[in-house]
């Protein structure tokens, strides 16, 4: 292995949130076959090319959201310099290795792999089938999120990662006439402000940027600030 590779793996080591979990990269062949992941991620990683990796992989996000994260899929297609299969654990993800465009900065991106429906379902008190579909196939066709890998922020959160409003505290939380336990968060900056979306509201108005220090604003397209919100961050 080469010292880029073992820098790179050291580097990504420090944040697995365990100090027993390692990343590895896989490329063996027969690995990839028989691994729980994707079919379209197995022909993306039994090629050493990487457009032909990058087809592979952003075909699928283009597939379900060509209109809802265009800026995200343009800014992967021209400034992805890297795509490789990882493995923390059991858990398998794809390492973006984004060459940002402001900063001419190296920014590791982690996208794990998808759900099954019953499982993101798990995370709400509501069933699947009232959750925005496109939501639902980001998470289980896609990725368990898509974030900055050191911070686990600036994207769409991990599952794991999603919350209820309602099971914190807030400030103003007399001021707000809303049902907090249908608000949950699926976008963190890492330093006070969330993207959250109502379930009992329409996709395109059922979004707020939600602060820890002032009310939250409404009225807003989920994707449209998602998008826009995962640009500032491969920007950064």
């Amino acid at each position: 292995m080469d010292k880029m590779v073992n820098e790179k793996i050291a580097f990504l080591n420090k944040y697995t949130l365990s100090s027993e979990k390692k990343v590895e990269f896989v490329t063996d062949e027969s690995t990839i076959l028989n691994a729980p992941i994707p079919e379209y991620w197995k022909v993306a990683f039994l090629t050493d090319n990487l457009e032909d990796r990058k087809s592979a992989i952003l075909g699928e996000w283009r597939k379900y959201f060509a209109r809802e994260l265009s800026n995200t899929i343009l800014y992967l297609k021209t400034y992805l310099t890297n795509i490789e299969l990882m493995k923390i654990g059991d858990e398998y993800s794809i390492l973006y290795t984004i060459l940002s465009y402001k900063t001419q900065k190296i920014a590791f991106y982690e996208g794990k792999n998808p759900l099954s429906e019953s499982n993101f379902g798990k995370k709400f008190d509501c069933t699947v089938e009232n959750i925005d579909k496109i939501i639902v196939d980001f998470y289980t066709k896609v990725h368990n999120g898509f974030y900055y890998y050191p911070s686990k922020t600036m994207g769409l959160d991990s599952a794991e990662n999603i919350d209820s409003m309602a099971d914190f505290e807030w400030e103003y939380e007399d001021q707000l006439e809303m049902d907090l336990t249908s608000c949950y968060n699926f976008f963190s900056n890492g330093m006070g402000t969330y993207i959250v979306l109502d379930l009992t509201q329409n996709i395109e108005t059922g979004a707020y940027l939600w602060s820890t220090k002032e009310l939250p604003k409404g009225n807003l397209n989920f994707w449209d600030i998602i998008d826009e919100w995962i640009i500032i961050g491969l920007d950064f």
